[in-house]
């Protein structure tokens, strides 16, 4: 058995596949501001979760309609 222990920082990209089914609630009335409010959100609640965001920038949100 081997140890998959980790015991430093790690690099992490994330991608990931979500429907939001009201757009309002994020205060968003198009595509591109729910991608910018979503953006915002990982941004600022990163740190919740023990991940330190180091290029703000580098948080991209693409928006497609559903089919």
């Amino acid at each position: 058995m081997t140890d998959d222990a980790v015991s430093g920082p790690l690099h992490l990209v994330v991608e990931a596949d979500v429907r939001v089914t009201n757009p309002a609630r994020l205060g968003a009335a198009s595509g591109a501001q729910v991608a910018d409010a979503l953006a915002e959100l990982i941004r600022r609640h990163a740190w919740e979760a023990g991940l330190e965001v180091t290029d703000p920038k580098s948080v991209r949100v693409v928006v497609t309609p559903a089919s």
